[in-house]
């Protein structure tokens, strides 16, 4: 799978400059995991995709066509994908645990776009915890901390 994406960066992304290797796997696994979040409850807008590009334009400060194409690249690295197991473990091998945090952060924050929680999106959300390491406490915390800035 990796070196699947290896080879897909180097034959199709345009890389920026000042962005190594690693930094664009971690990017890409990043997005694979709010995609998956994003598709749970079966209703994948354009407006769900405008919000993701929009977290990943600012979370990895990318211009909206980086985005786009960094979007467009993780939606056929997750459709190809049996498991979110390899994206997860890339995450725990580069990423420290404030940072995972970070992005359990977004991800709660995608499930919350459309103000509905749904059993199988909170199931989702326990699993990926699960796979990042992310104790219970630490995951409930950062979903009443998202509900909340929400409803403000």
């Amino acid at each position: 799978m990796l070196d699947a994406l290896n080879r897909f960066f180097q034959e199709k992304v345009t890389p920026a400059a000042d962005v190594d290797e690693d930094a664009r796997r971690l990017r890409i696994a990043t997005c694979v995991l709010l995609l998956e979040v994003a598709h749970a409850d079966d209703e994948f807008s354009e407006e769900e995709k405008n919000s993701i590009a929009g977290i990943l334009g600012q979370r990895f400060n990318l211009g909206d066509h980086q985005a786009d194409e960094l979007v467009a690249l993780a939606e056929r690295e997750r459709l190809k994908s049996d498991s979110l197991f390899e994206f997860a473990q890339l995450l725990n091998e580069k990423f420290t645990r404030e940072r995972k945090l970070a992005i359990v952060q977004l991800l709660w924050r995608v499930v919350y776009e459309d103000g509905i929680l749904e059993a199988h999106e909170d199931a989702l959300m326990h699993k990926v915890g699960k796979l990042l390491g992310v104790r219970h406490e630490e995951l409930m915390a950062l979903k009443i901390q998202v509900k909340r800035s929400l409803a403000d």
